[in-house]
């Protein structure tokens, strides 16, 4: 496909940006007292040099009670200057256009963080830090609007291109537009018209003091998508009256972070969110920004085509691969590192605090101390094992010259995140295997495909360093009657060598595996998307039968955990999406409970309503994993070097596999 449309300039106000790829603000956690750090500026500085058009930094805060210490800064005079250096440097050595986003996070603040009691239209707690607000006073309101002035000013004396004000979110401006968050009586509350008051009387305010030529938008929910909240009509409202009132484009995001409806997940369908941004685009006059799940280029440049928006924000697409652009445009489509949306290292992370880092990137954050360069002395290596901490190293220990051989057991790359995509919603991560594949092939790996690498042979061709990568196996039970026939591994269930499920399911182990397990059996009954579309469509069934084939799964399933919660080993936000999903889906979820043993018609259970049969005609074991690393035993009196890294260390996460493939690389 041609990207005529992606690589296309635009001019919003005054500003010609080369494409129209933008990469949104989002939270890092590179700081822990409101300053640009180094680590930001080498994080911004490589996704520059990636071909993006417009790049954001930020969110940054204009005050102190409206942020958190781990966000960037913009209140005091000091903040300005690391900002201006960075943006001359940009300015004179790459054609990107730099903007900033300006930020409120009214009753999202942190008090414990900051000290400081958060302000917000309306005293009504917040779901995420479980804080009361203080509401606002007239005076209040006069200081925000100032210090939203004033930090737009800084950032224009600072050389920012483009001033972003957050509108959507559920951070202040939100809060005002919000009948659930805006309880006033005064002028700033009750009809749209007087919750929209607030956030025009910024917006007009800033305008005015930065002047005509510079360019400003803002960024908007095009839905909140919570009850009885603001839908797309009540945005696209205050879109209209914000053209009016000065801004320059409108950057469309999805719901709320506190919305029960998953957002940026694997299991949001691609593009699922951009008729947000067309229903906007429709009635206004200024440019329009798509985001969320935008990440893959064909799809970028259908939206483009389609005229749905003027922009593609690609956000952790340029977490995952810095470089994204500029592979795209020059064809190098093989050599992507796509964002797979599994959250865990960055939507998780910041919820925990952390700072950000990516499972398919593991440079993320260390952007500027780890850099690949050639091998002063070249190895001859063999790899055992083709999953992804083994592919990893291969590809990244090829990258500095060294001669890297792959040998893997089956007739596939992969290893356990080929069981990852069986489950409904993650196929997103068969693009983690395709991509280092691709890059293997790229940079020049041997790979041998249904080859066992052996003891024998490593003392034949004496290799100058061994990386055991073997990964891991289904960990066993020592639970009577778990020899019988109908008691299968969860892995056998994901890759298809169990092809027979019965109508009476009972899980064993609570964890991820176990709850995307059931999930993938409870789905196999449900219409495809293709399929549900069709019906929807052509009127073929009527609304309320169509939802109920979408919620029957046909078996009767049950999880059972020991601990007191389910899939406990997963991402806060992904966690609540899987088990909402499961609960639609009527699967019973049970914890605190007890195997006592496998009987010929069921599973017999304790729990603290006491001892239970539970009729079952296949019985589902997914209670972890346990290293497979024989290989490095074996040829430990043969004075070979020997590496063992990924799952055969340690059962671990895919993110955890890969960072250690690139680590231990990087370390040769």
């Amino acid at each position: 496909m041609k990207f005529n449309n992606l690589f296309k300039p635009i001019t919003i106000n005054r500003l010609s940006i080369k494409n129209r790829i933008v990469m949104p603000a989002m939270a890092l956690f590179f700081t822990d007292n409101y300053t640009f750090s180094n680590p930001y500026k080498e994080f911004y500085r490589e996704r520059a040099n990636g071909g993006v058009g417009l790049m954001f930094i930020g969110p940054v805060a204009i005050d102190k009670v409206g942020s958190t210490p781990h966000m960037l800064g913009l209140f005091e005079e000091d903040h300005i200057k690391p900002f201006k250096q960075f943006n001359k440097e940009l300015h004179s050595l790459t054609d990107v256009k730099v903007g900033i986003q300006l930020m409120h996070q009214g009753r999202y603040a942190n008090g414990k963080l900051t000290g400081m009691t958060p302000i917000a239209p309306s005293p009504i707690p917040s779901p995420l830090t479980r804080e009361t607000p203080r509401e606002m006073t007239q005076s209040d309101i006069e200081e925000v609007k100032n210090s939203f002035t004033k930090s737009a000013l800084w950032a224009k004396e600072a050389g920012f291109d483009y001033i972003e004000l957050i509108a959507g979110g559920g951070y202040l401006i939100g809060e005002f537009l919000s009948p659930l968050t805006n309880h006033r009586t005064d002028e700033y509350g009750g009809s749209i018209e007087k919750r929209m008051r607030f956030g025009l009387e910024v917006i007009r305010k800033v305008r005015k003091a930065i002047g005509e030529d510079v360019c400003m938008g803002i960024r908007v929910s095009g839905h909140d998508y919570l009850e009885g909240g603001n839908t797309n009509v009540e945005s696209s409202l205050f879109c209209v009256e914000a053209e009016k009132a000065g801004v320059n484009a409108i950057n469309v995001t999805g719901g709320w972070h506190e919305t029960n409806i998953p957002q940026v997940s694997s299991d949001v369908p691609p593009g699922a969110f951009l008729y947000l941004a067309r229903n906007i685009k429709e009635k206004v006059g200024i440019p329009v920004f798509a985001s969320n799940r935008l990440g893959d280029p064909v799809l970028a440049e259908k939206a483009l085509r389609a005229g749905a928006s003027d922009m593609i924000c690609w956000g952790r697409p340029l977490i995952a691969d810095p470089e994204l652009a500029l592979k795209v445009k020059n064809g190098k489509l093989k050599e992507v590192v796509p964002c797979i949306a599994c959250n865990q290292g960055c939507l998780d992370a910041i919820f925990l605090k952390n700072q950000v880092s990516c499972t398919v990137n593991p440079n993320v954050g260390l952007e500027g101390k780890r850099v690949l360069s050639d091998a002063l002395t070249k190895k001859r290596i063999f790899v055992a094992g083709g999953g992804p901490a083994g592919m990893q190293f291969a590809v990244n220990a090829s990258r500095q010259g060294h001669d890297v051989t792959l040998y893997e057991m089956s007739d596939t790359l992969g290893g356990q995140v080929n069981l990852i995509e069986a489950i409904p919603g993650k196929e997103a991560y068969s693009g983690v295997v395709k991509s280092l594949e691709n890059r293997l092939e790229v940079y020049g790996v041997t790979v041998k495909l249904k080859t066992v690498l052996t003891a024998e042979m490593i003392e034949k061709k004496r290799p100058d360093l061994l990386v055991v990568a073997t990964g891991a196996q289904p960990a066993k039970l020592n639970i009577f009657g778990i020899d019988q026939p109908k008691v299968v591994s969860a892995w056998d269930l994901l890759n298809g060598t169990v092809s027979e499920i019965g109508n009476q399911v009972v899980v064993i182990g609570g964890g991820a595996t176990g709850c995307e397990t059931a999930l993938m059996i409870a789905k196999l009954d449900i219409p495809s998307a293709d399929t549900f579309r069709f019906l929807s469509f052509q009127s073929a069934e009527s609304p309320d039968n169509l939802k109920h084939m979408l919620y029957r799964s046909g078996r009767k399933i049950t999880v059972l955990e020991m601990a007191p919660h389910m899939a406990s080993n997963m991402g806060a936000t992904t966690r609540w999406a899987l088990i909402k999903s499961l609960k639609l889906l009527s699967v019973d979820l049970r914890t605190k409970t007890k195997i006592i043993r496998i009987e010929e018609n069921g599973v017999v259970i304790e729990s603290k309503h006491g001892e239970e049969l539970l009729l079952s005609d296949t019985i589902v074991i997914a209670t972890g994993s346990r290293s497979v690393n024989s290989l490095a035993q074996e040829v430990k009196d043969l004075e070979i070097e020997v590496i063992t890294i990924g799952d055969a260390k340690q059962p671990r996460k895919i993110s955890d596999a890969i960072f250690e493939g690139f680590d231990e690389a990087y370390k040769l």
